[in-house]
């Protein structure tokens, strides 16, 4: 039977770890996974340093809020067992049933694919077992061969947040692919105010532009739509007599609804009034994260 180790990042011992109590519950042999905490402030780092100290021959990731269901390690060996090239398998992190209207909001808009492309797949169960890529695995739910990250040579210590994207397409760069499941699912608690949702959005986009300054700018041009659009509702007050200028907007207005509609009925609950206006929260917050991280990179770099 596989060994697993368990990396969690942790800001300070004396905080709460809700995922340690899930993880005693786990359907696993206890003397064949071993649970490692790393204290710090950069968890690229942290997850680096306790990779050192692991025994197991399957690293999983995740946070110190996931709530892991208890036959996830039996999921993850049976499915990294069917084929040597795979690296890694992942699953998406859920909204828990008892978190409250708001945060179930968020939850939607997360997992919404007008919102969230490719990306929705991380917030929601979409589809089946799959070959995947970073656009739909996470860090909070990732299981990796110790093996084949210490030969991609691990995390970028320069990356947080965005550190198991780009480690992700250097693995599959080398030859070896990862597995989506959504199967394999935690949970996780959604933010609790709409300030934290946009601060969530504005770190994400950082971090994705940190990426793009690693890897370049031709694999990663699809995440720069946010930015064009919101360059776009920028200029519009004083573009406002151009001809057909109002149509992107009025074409984004219509698919957001759309979309609205389709989650309405998928989850039995009328969320047009509040999703398109989250929607567009997340494109705004995202781009200000990018252009935020271009001006500082050309500015203090």
């Amino acid at each position: 039977m596989k060994t697993i180790s368990v990396i969690i990042p942790i800001e300070d011992e004396s905080i709460d770890i809700p995922s340690l109590d899930f993880l005693k519950k786990v359907d696993y042999p206890q003397e064949n996974f071993e649970i490692i905490l790393k204290t710090g402030r950069w968890p690229s780092i942290q997850r680096n340093e306790a990779v050192k100290e692991a025994k197991g021959e399957i690293l999983y990731f995740c946070n110190r809020d996931s709530r892991v269901e208890p036959d996830i390690f039996k999921k993850i060996v049976e499915k990294m067992d069917k084929d040597e090239k795979i690296a890694g398998v992942g699953g998406p992190d859920l909204t828990p049933p008892n978190n409250n209207y708001i945060q179930h909001l968020f939850g939607y808009a997360m997992g919404s694919y007008f919102a969230h492309w490719k990306m929705r797949a991380r917030y929601a169960e979409i589809g089946k077992e799959r070959v995947s890529d970073e656009k739909e695995l996470l860090l909070s739910n990732l299981a990796i061969r110790k093996d084949i990250f210490l030969k991609a040579n691990g995390f970028s210590n320069r990356l947080y947040p965005n550190e198991e994207n780009e480690l992700i397409n250097r693995i599959i760069k080398i030859g070896y692919k990862f597995i989506y499941s959504p199967e394999i699912k935690i949970y996780r608690d959604r933010r609790k105010t709409l300030l934290g949702f946009i601060k969530q959005f504005y770190r994400y986009g950082q971090g994705r532009m940190k990426q793009i300054f690693i890897e370049g700018f031709s694999r990663n041009l699809i995440f720069f739509i946010p930015v064009f659009y919101s360059i776009y509702l920028a200029i519009l007050p004083i573009a406002r007599n151009v001809r057909f200028i109002f149509a992107p907007l009025y074409l984004y207005i219509i698919l957001a609804i759309i979309d609205s509609l389709y989650l309405s009925f998928k989850y039995k609950r009328f969320l047009v009034l509040w999703l398109p206006s989250l929607y567009l929260i997340m494109h705004i917050s995202y781009a200000i994260g990018m252009l935020a991280c271009i001006y500082n990179y050309f500015i203090f770099r």
